[in-house]
């Protein structure tokens, strides 16, 4: 594990360099700003709400469900429950946050630190909105509690039912999503975007493959995840261009 997080740590942050002639692309607008915390705030309200009224699953509800009832390209996640992939999604997503901050190592960037900050925040709070209140409406058992290896003390808890869609993955790519988003608005011609795209896609499907690997989640869970964190790691940033 050190070495991958050496590795991570190499790739995410030798590109951010003072790349010439330098313009900050980006401003706050309330017009933009607003909406966008207000859709998150709302989301993230509606699920805790809901998340009150999901109830765990019974022994009994666990005891009928069957494999058979998975759709075929989801049952790879059915065979797998790894304690190491947990903590290696974990690693993956974690070093995922560093994205848009790692802008702030270059000391131009420092001077705009309140809008970096807040463009990444609002759609982070956004992101984590759309994931609690998807969990808390789809209430999907996990692929480990179909899983005769797990332990049946966790397949009871609620958070088993929370399998759609995965927030490691999402967060995971908006967050590589909105930094690399940046980082080509930033320096356009910059001759390292080409490495910070590709790293911003790899890391987040690296975190979904621990999140399967680990029986957290299927593969339609991770795509969708992954798909959601990096529209709106585009998308945001780009509604406070210039």
């Amino acid at each position: 594990m050190p070495a991958i997080r050496h590795w991570l740590f190499l790739l995410l942050f030798l590109p951010f360099a003072a790349q010439g002639q330098y313009t900050f692309p980006y401003e706050t607008d309330a017009s933009v700003d607003l909406p966008l915390i207000g859709a998150g705030l709302l989301t993230t309200g509606v699920s805790i709400y809901l998340d009150r009224r999901v109830e765990p699953l019974t022994q009994e509800q666990v005891n009928i469900l069957n494999q058979r009832q998975v759709a075929g390209f989801d049952q790879y996640s059915l065979r797998h429950y790894s304690h190491s992939a947990h903590q290696f999604s974990n690693i993956t997503g974690l070093t995922s946050l560093a994205f848009p901050f790692a802008l702030l190592l270059d000391k131009p960037n420092r001077n705009h630190t309140g809008e970096i900050l807040l463009i990444t925040m609002e759609g982070a709070l956004l992101n984590a909105g759309l994931i609690n209140l998807t969990k808390t409406l789809a209430r999907r058992p996990r692929p480990f509690v179909f899983n005769g290896e797990a332990p049946m003390e966790l397949k009871l808890k609620q958070e088993a039912r929370y399998s759609f869609f995965s927030g490691h993955t999402a967060v995971s790519s908006y967050f590589t999503f909105a930094g690399a988003q940046m980082y080509n608005d930033i320096y356009p011609d910059s001759r390292h975007k080409t490495t910070v795209w590709a790293t911003a896609a790899v890391l987040p499907l690296l975190t979904g493959y621990g999140r399967m690997r680990a029986g957290k989640h299927f593969l339609s869970d991770v795509l969708v995840g992954y798909g959601v964190g990096a529209l709106l790691g585009v998308l945001v940033p780009r509604l406070h261009r210039l």
